[in-house]
């Protein structure tokens, strides 16, 4: 099968038949975490020793995502996708052989390079094989899927922690079997008109000259997914150790924002946000203090996990228009470097401060530092307001 047809069928088959081996990762990825988490948590009782999962998954994306990001722009795409299916399978494969933190953390180094190649190389997918005009479209199913994949994922992971936890490993593993039945390689051609070669040098001045006139948004999506990475560290400590939960409600609360995901991103298709109006795009982001603020405060799982639910429904709201203006923007001849370079930015604050947070409840309670992370979103909102116009405003020039 050709990547370069045009033809609608073979270009959707090819696009789903993609996306099918992206969502079956995320899926195993998601389970993976959302088990391994707890079960840290109830095997030491250390939050700290948990949160170190999450701060090692950010870390790997955030060291690879240079040399990722040159293997797109230099290499097919499609087995790149297939490599990415094998390394995750080998992480899992490890846990057959024994589930000590060593090999946990391993298996984590191991399966988030797969994860992290299998993302990248699937959005340069779309950017080689679809028009811009379907790049909304994709966005879409694309963000859509992952909510999902989230979904299922969460659901396996909290299932597997009350009833076949003996079993788990095996089900991730076959999970990760089928994810590379799926991601056959095709023979990569892009449709359109082949861009000049670059030298390294030429390419990188390139990219240098693009990430300058979108540095205001870096710094602000930065220092956003710097303080977000706070509901991810503390979501098993919230529920096993302030609010005494059950393992049933946490896997509800993680539940919850993919849930409102798959809510939102319908939303985000309708004629009254299709206009992608960057002021109320920063607007939704100052929603997301109060929602944190009293997440903070609450002492209702309940309560939780419909706040959670409420920023899962923003979330596609912001973030697909946002990534759909990105993907036209980017040069096709430098996607892969540019890409990796936003990455480390829009996640880069992602690992440190998931250490952070981690050392922070030695000092100070879960709900004190969600309280002051709901605090700090509201000054790089008002940023947001100046910052997301103008990045608008560039993205429509280059399109």
């Amino acid at each position: 099968m050709d990547g370069s047809s045009q033809e609608n069928g073979r270009l959707t088959l090819l696009f789903y038949r993609f996306i099918g081996s992206k969502a079956l990762t995320s899926t195993s990825i998601t389970a993976f975490i959302i088990f391994y988490m707890w079960i840290v948590v109830s095997r030491y009782h250390s939050v700290f020793l948990a949160g170190l999962i999450i701060t090692i998954y950010l870390a790997v994306e955030l060291a690879l995502a240079i040399p990722i990001g040159h293997l797109i722009d230099r290499f097919n795409n499609t087995r790149l996708n297939l490599l990415s299916s094998v390394l995750v399978l080998g992480g899992f494969g490890l846990l057959l052989f024994n589930d000590n933190l060593p090999f946990i953390y391993s298996a984590t180094v191991i399966s988030v390079l797969g994860q992290a190649l299998k993302i990248d190389s699937f959005s340069a997918i779309i950017k080689k094989h679809l028009p811009e005009e379907s790049f909304k479209k994709a966005n879409s199913v694309n963000f859509a899927t992952g909510s999902v994949s989230s979904l299922v994922g969460t659901v396996i992971g909290g299932f597997s922690i009350i009833y076949i936890s003996r079993y788990f490993v095996y089900v991730i593993v076959m999970i990760a079997v089928a994810s590379i039945f799926l991601a056959k390689p095709v023979q990569e051609k892009s449709y359109r008109p082949e861009e000049n070669k670059m030298s390294m040098v030429g390419e990188m001045k390139s990219v240098g000259i693009f990430l300058k006139r979108i540095a205001g948004f870096l710094v602000l999506a930065f220092f956003l997914n710097g303080l977000f990475i706070s509901l991810d560290t503390y979501s098993s400590g919230l529920f096993n150790i302030v609010l005494k939960s059950t393992a049933f409600y946490y896997t509800l609360f993680s539940l919850a924002v993919p849930l409102g995901m798959i809510s939102g991103t319908p939303i985000a298709n309708i004629k009254y946000f299709r206009g992608d109006r960057p002021v109320f795009i920063s607007f939704l982001m100052l929603v997301f203090s109060p929602l944190i603020i009293v997440l903070s405060i609450g002492r209702s799982p309940i309560l939780d996990i419909l706040i959670a639910f409420a920023i899962g429904v923003i979330l596609p709201l912001i973030n697909i228009p946002i990534s759909t203006k990105l993907m036209k923007a980017i040069p096709h001849s430098i996607y892969g470097k540019v890409t990796a370079v936003v990455k480390i930015f829009t996640q880069g604050a992602s690992p440190v401060m998931g250490a952070v947070f981690a050392s922070l409840v030695i000092f100070f309670n879960i709900p004190t530092v969600l309280l002051w992370v709901g605090i700090l979103v509201v000054p790089l909102t008002f940023y947001g307001l100046i910052i997301i116009p103008k990045f608008f405003r560039f993205s429509f020039g280059i399109s």
